[in-house]
């Protein structure tokens, strides 16, 4: 009997990526049905060693969850410690004297008149719009 991706993956309550990834890998043999855009897999070795190796999957992620569990009830897991990542003060020591717009020999630039410590005035390279530089 031949199954959809589909069909496969809800009967092995797994995600249909799953066993599309395990077709694109080759661990599971599948052919492409134009007619109906899917792919069709038929029953045999290969499904069963895909069977297997979800089932394997799934008894390893449930025995490690229960070993994490019972190391956090014995307290032997303390959570993770944020790290704290120092803080770096960058001092502007000089400000901009151009304004650049565009790359490679299409830049055009123009210079940047500061009024006082917080704004600046320039006109835009382009088109000569006044803009208001902070």
């Amino acid at each position: 009997m031949a199954l959809t991706a589909n069909a496969l993956a809800r009967r092995l309550n797994c995600a249909w990526v799953t066993v599309r990834r395990a077709i694109k890998r080759g661990e599971l043999k599948a052919v492409w049905d134009e007619a109906h855009r899917e792919w069709v897999i038929e029953e045999g070795r290969e499904l069963a060693f895909f069977r297997a190796r979800l089932d394997y999957l799934r008894r390893v992620r449930c025995e490690r969850a229960e070993r994490m569990r019972t190391l956090w009830q014995v307290g032997k897991l303390r959570p993770q410690r944020k790290r704290q990542v120092q803080a770096v003060i960058v001092e502007r020591l000089k400000r901009p004297l151009t304004l650049a717009i565009g790359q490679g020999m299409w830049t055009r630039t123009m210079p940047i008149v500061w009024r006082n410590d917080r704004e600046g005035e320039s006109a835009c390279p382009a088109c000569g719009m006044t803009l208001k530089v902070r």
